[in-house]
């Protein structure tokens, strides 16, 4: 069966996704149909309600080779003369940020696992992700920088909160490639694995030690982290009290210990489907 997506492949095992980035013959390069995709995909596995973690991967050698290079050739909105032309550019810059937002809006958190180059746009999707895994050959840089512009994705924001924030300007103004071993030793990787098999073993093994915890708690562990970054101490202890007040749920505590002193897993209710919003 065919996938109905551009870009990628998406399938769903045991309460666990996969999304897949699926052109490798063009670098897995994202063409203008990934922004509207991807945030559609993403909706869908989270307001069902039974996707506990999601891993993103990629098919062939090269994670992301970032923005596909028609969409410079062919939208208007990258030759604006205007300031109707370039309302319109902010619209779609707009609406492509969105689609990488989409993935800290979930419900789940979102595990990507790179397998080898990963830039320009490629490296702004992965700083929206919640974990970062790679294989020793994996290479990240903000590839912008090279081609005469500046990144407007969300890696020039997100970065400097997953790294130190001198190596993070340092790569965002001189455009150099950082690995995986160094990416590891700054904070950007949580694991480093010898293959892509490996990496892909490793990921979809962590996703399912997340998949084993109550979905609410989860939930509310990624809200509130992703809350944090982008607030003060006291503002984000004050979400924590209305999130944990909100969420937090005896039987689902009484479960986890039950099972810890059993040695068996414990079994959580999904979190509930959610309708489409208008």
């Amino acid at each position: 069966m065919a996938s109905p997506y551009e870009c990628f492949e998406v399938s769903v095992e045991d309460s666990i996704a996969h999304l897949q980035l699926s052109r490798p013959d063009k670098a897995n390069s994202l063409t203008l149909a990934f922004w509207s995709e991807l945030p559609q995909a993403i909706d869908q596995l989270s307001r069902s309600g039974k996707v506990r973690a999601l891993v993103l991967s990629a098919q062939g050698k090269v994670f992301c080779g970032g923005l596909d290079l028609q969409i410079f050739a062919t939208s208007k909105e990258f030759h604006a003369t205007n300031a109707v032309e370039r309302e319109a550019m902010q619209a779609g810059l707009e609406k492509m940020q969105d689609a990488l937002n989409a993935l800290e809006r979930a419900r789940f958190p979102v595990i990507a696992a790179v397998q080898g180059t990963c830039v320009g746009a490629g490296f702004d999707l992965i700083a929206a992700c919640d974990l970062c895994f790679a294989s020793e050959a994996a290479k990240f840089r903000i590839e912008e920088t090279n081609v005469g512009m500046m990144a407007d994705l969300g890696v020039l924001q997100r970065l400097q909160h997953l790294i130190p924030a001198g190596a993070a300007r340092y790569l965002a103004l001189t455009g150099d490639t950082l690995d995986a071993s160094e990416a590891f030793r700054l904070g950007l990787l949580a694991n480093v694995f010898p293959t892509t098999e490996a990496l892909l073993d490793g990921a979809f093994a962590t996703a399912r030690r997340i998949a084993e915890r109550p979905p609410v708690a989860i939930s509310g562990i990624k809200r509130a982290m992703l809350y944090s970054r982008d607030h003060g101490v006291y503002e984000s202890l004050q979400h924590t009290v209305l999130l944990q007040s909100a969420l937090l749920s005896g039987e689902d505590i009484l479960r986890s210990v039950q099972a810890r002193a059993s040695g068996t897993p414990a079994r959580f209710a999904d979190l509930r489907e959610l309708g489409r919003t208008l």
